[in-house]
This record gives structure tokens, C-alpha cells and sequence, in this order.
């Protein structure tokens, strides 16, 4: 408590910044093993809004809305999330950029919307700059998978069973394990290395929201207080600290009992 506030705010965010640090191990390894997916169409379903928009297979997506496409996975991303929203798209052609408009299309029997793009037909490889900068886009992807996927849950567009904690993500492990196990050792380790990457991304993330008893709830607190001793002219008493950080652990222990509790039950109803 002796260490002035800029110092505890450093201290704090170590910890988060060390998860980014590890993801982007991670990413180096994995993509410089096994490339990037670069958003060139594959293909497009007949009879769905990208055909009828004029996408063709072969080209390249670089632009939807305001969010820029380095890999394919982004898109796959706004498709599996798209509401029924327009989607504006800009894509390469022979060199030339072209801009369209996109209304996607629900599917009864999925009960989700679909643009009609099918999967990315290349692979980047990647060495030299390319594969910094490829690992740069693999975490940027899994920072916007994270935000979003808070965003629909703050929203109120996920329910609990989209919620997994301790119990959900060992059995999500395993299921993921089970199904690339036939494909080898190498399938094996690469697809744990990226769930470890997804999973290190969402802790940095999620450690440094601004509530209580998380680091970012500790960051939030700790610039408040240097704003207002600054203010005041003197220290506030870190008791009031304790309490705020005691209140929220509480709730934050009562959600992990719910979640944990949510676990065990679809365990138990397979």
C-alpha cells in the first residue's frame, strides 16, 4: 500500500498483459506451423443473398461495415452473429475493390441467419514479417470474438447454456480432443495451443473489465483514487478499497456457483 498509485496500477495489469503475452506465443507457433486463412471465397449458396449481391468465388473480403478482414475466420464470426442486420461488404476482384450490400437470410430448420459464403480456398504462408503480422490478425480475431461474445451476453442474446466455466471448458477440452485425436499428434497439439490462446485472451479480457475484484475493477478504483487525492490534496483510506473489492468478490463467487452449478447439470443431462 506504500507504492504510490501509477506503480499499483502497473503491479495490476501485469497480470492481464502477461495472458496477452502468452496468446501471442501461442499465435507465432501455430501460425507459423500452419498459416493463415486468408477471406478469399471458396464458394457462394445457390440461392442465397451473396450470390445474389454478385459475390464470386475467389474473391477477396477486406472490408464489413467498419471491420476490417485480414483472416476468414472473421467472417465465419459475423455470419454465425448477424441478427438479420445489412452487411456491407467490400471485396477485391482482379485487382479492382467493389462494395455491396448484403441482407442476410434465415434459415427456419438452423434457426440462425446466413449470408451464403462458403469457407476460405487459400492459405497464407507465413514467414518473415508476414508472420508477425498474421499472429497480430490471429489475436486481433480472438480479441473481437471475446468482445463480441461479452457484447450478446450483455445484451441478453446468450442464455446460460452459452455460459461454460471450469467444469464446461474441461468437457469442451475433451470433446475438442476426441475429435482431432484420429488426425494425429500434431492436430492434437496445435488445436490445444489454440484453445490455450483463446483461453488466455479471454482471461486478459475479462480481468481487465472495470468491476470489482477483477484487475480492471482494481485499475478503475486505483485511478479514481489518484484523481481524487490529487484533488483533495490527501490519501483516501485503502479500507474503502477493501470493501468495494469484498463486495465484488462476493457476487463474482456467487456468479462462479451458478455457472459451476450450470456446469454439473448439463454433465449430468449429457
Amino acid at each position: 500500500m506504500k507504492a504510490n498509485v501509477w506503480k499499483r496500477i502497473e503491479t495490476v495489469v501485469a497480470g492481464p498483459l502477461f495472458n496477452f503475452i502468452l496468446a501471442f506465443i501461442f499465435s507465432l507457433i501455430l501460425v507459423g506451423f500452419c498459416g493463415s486463412d486468408k477471406p478469399v471465397i471458396q464458394a457462394t449458396m445457390v440461392g442465397y443473398p451473396a450470390e445474389a449481391a454478385g459475390i464470386e468465388p475467389g474473391d477477396l473480403i477486406t472490408k464489413i461495415g467498419n471491420e476490417k478482414i485480414h483472416i476468414y475466420r472473421q467472417i465465419s464470426l459475423i455470419s454465425a452473429i448477424n441478427q438479420g442486420e445489412n452487411l456491407d461488404i467490400e471485396y477485391v476482384r482482379d485487382g479492382k475493390t467493389y462494395t455491396t450490400t448484403i441482407v442476410p437470410q434465415y434459415d427456419e430448420e438452423t434457426g440462425r441467419y446466413y449470408i451464403g459464403i462458403l469457407g476460405s480456398g487459400e492459405i497464407v504462408e507465413c514467414k518473415g514479417f508476414d508472420l508477425f503480422k498474421y499472429s497480430i490478425y490471429e489475436i486481433e480475431y480472438w480479441f473481437g470474438y471475446t468482445f463480441k461474445c461479452l457484447k450478446m451476453l450483455v445484451g441478453g442474446k446468450l442464455t446460460k447454456d452459452d455460459v461454460a466455466g471450469p467444469v464446461g471448458m474441461t468437457q469442451q477440452i475433451e470433446e475438442t480432443y476426441e475429435a482431432v485425436k484420429p488426425y494425429g499428434v500434431s492436430s492434437v497439439v496445435f488445436t490445444m495451443m489454440e484453445l490455450a490462446m483463446l483461453i488466455s485472451v479471454n482471461l486478459g479480457v475479462l480481468n481487465l473489465l472495470p468491476i470489482p475484484a477483477l484487475d480492471g475493477g482494481r485499475v478503475f478504483f486505483l485511478v479514481i483514487t489518484a484523481f481524487f487525492e490529487k484533488l483533495i490534496g490527501r490519501k483516501i483510506d485503502p479500507k474503502y478499497e477493501g470493501y468495494i473489492h469484498t463486495v465484488g468478490l462476493v457476487l463474482l463467487m456467487g456468479l462462479m456457483v451458478i455457472v459451476l452449478f450450470n456446469d454439473v447439470v448439463r454433465l449430468i443431462n449429457g
